[in-house]
């Protein structure tokens, strides 16, 4: 989610920014992003969290 379709490096919403604008409003990959955002833009953090050696606190 961190990867563009030519290897371009994005931030996750500028990802999703970038998928929606391809497949438009009504397309299903749109609609789906759309409910599973909150999830994906969580685990994104999560693993960069993981990657940098960060310990996540609990909420």
């Amino acid at each position: 989610m961190t990867t563009g379709p030519d290897g371009q490096d994005f931030e996750v919403l500028e990802r999703l920014a970038e998928i929606r604008s391809r497949y438009g409003p009504e397309h299903l990959v749109t609609r789906f992003i759309c409910r599973a955002e909150p999830e994906m833009v969580a685990a994104v953090q999560r693993t960069q969290r993981r990657l940098s050696g960060s310990v996540a606190q609990p909420m």
